[in-house]
């Protein structure tokens, strides 16, 4: 073999060992030093509440992204659809922006079917749509995901416009949870 031959399988082999330690195997990884290895934690100081003026300008956003859309799910399920993806994308930034508040997911069925899977169907929604809203880096402790089922309907009519209306997603935005507490501390 000649001695080009085995300076290029030496090259390939090395690169492939190299590619698959750090890469699949990620044993390359745990020999680095250990102020570059350290892990970056978060920050698990409770956000500071925010005041009426915050609240009111991040549930404005908040409601200006959602006029006129709605979250769409699959037929009887907690299934985001495709067409939703931008929507998310959109009240996920909106959200974030919103620091020191806690926003209720509120997830709302048409009054057909049994009032007990309705209510956990909207329960089961509204838990999807804070996790597609986590994913999108909303912080989960912003998030309070709540099932109404057929309670609060907006058009009681058996239409299927009236349906469609009352099969909705809705946003209300709060003082964080510390701002809820402050008062019961004294």
């Amino acid at each position: 073999m000649s001695p080009i031959l085995k300076m290029l399988l030496g090259g390939l082999a090395t690169a492939f060992a190299t590619w698959f330690l750090y890469g699949p195997m990620g044993w390359g990884t745990k020999c680095a030093p250990a102020a570059a290895s350290a892990p970056v934690v978060a920050s698990t100081a409770p956000e500071a509440p925010a005041n009426a003026e915050a609240i009111k300008t991040c549930q404005t956003d908040v409601d200006t992204v959602i006029a006129g859309k709605t979250v769409n799910f699959e037929s009887g399920r907690a299934v985001i659809k495709a067409d939703s993806i931008a929507l998310l994308e959109a009240l996920a930034t909106a959200s974030k922006a919103c620091a020191g508040t806690q926003i209720e997911v509120a997830g709302h069925t048409d009054q057909t079917g049994n009032d007990a899977a309705n209510l956990r169907l909207s329960e089961e929604r509204a838990n999807a749509v804070v996790a597609a809203l986590t994913e999108r880096g909303v912080p989960v402790e912003r998030l309070l995901p709540k099932g109404y089922g057929e309670t609060k309907l907006i058009d009681a009519a058996m239409t299927p416009e009236a349906l469609a209306k009352n099969r909705r997603i809705e946003f209300r935005v709060a003082a964080s949870a510390a701002t809820a507490a402050a008062p019961a501390a004294q």
